[in-house]
């Protein structure tokens, strides 16, 4: 039989991973913005008669749960945004269209506060990272006049990407209300690894 080291202590030290400081405004801002907002209106009382009281101890854990969850929707959103900026990175594509959605559902996961929170964590963060530089420099240079078009660009990718995962993250809360149906558990995504 052969010997394998174990390497793993190692490969971990190696690993490096994207900078994720707009992560912490995420969970920080988004529960209580949405919380705040779910108390204020009182929805799906009846719902949580209906269906949920074996479940959650009361209607504001209820709403608590959907404000949580909706947090996870907005990081995971966020992720996929920076996944699809990488994407073109890699495929010496144009940055992704930003696909910000007609109507989106209530209440609204960002404050107009938190998306500039957002930003400013974004282009502090992405501003000094060497691929994000040397993308601009080989690929996007032509498209942006400026580096900082170019990484506000970016912060408004990932800005609608959280405003979109926070939404489809609702719909899939509020779809299992109509069939009194369980909530579907929400994970947010491993970190993300820099693989390059």
């Amino acid at each position: 039989m052969h010997f394998m080291p174990d390497t793993e202590d190692e490969d971990s030290a190696a690993e490096t991973f994207w900078p994720e400081g707009y992560k912490q405004l995420i969970r920080e801002d988004v529960p209580s913005l949405v919380r705040d907002e779910l108390l204020k209106q009182k929805p799906f009382a009846h719902v949580y008669e209906q269906g949920y009281k074996e479940k959650f101890s009361g209607h504001t854990q209820l709403l608590e749960k959907i404000a949580d969850m909706v947090a996870v929707g907005a990081e995971n959103g966020a992720d996929d945004a920076f996944d699809d900026i990488i994407d073109a990175f890699l495929k010496e594509a144009p940055l992704p269209q930003i696909r910000a959605y007609v109507h989106y559902t209530q209440p609204p996961a960002l404050s107009e506060e938190l998306k500039q929170k957002l930003r400013r964590s974004i282009i502090d963060e992405y501003s000094k990272d060497n691929i994000y530089a040397y993308a601009y420099g080989v690929g996007y240079i032509k498209t942006f006049p400026t580096f900082d078009e170019y990484i506000n660009r970016i912060a408004n990718l990932v800005i609608t990407g959280a405003m979109n995962g926070a939404n489809d993250i609702l719909e899939n809360i509020y779809r299992p209300f109509m069939k009194l149906a369980p909530i579907m558990p929400v994970r947010r995504h491993p970190r993300r690894l820099k693989v390059w």
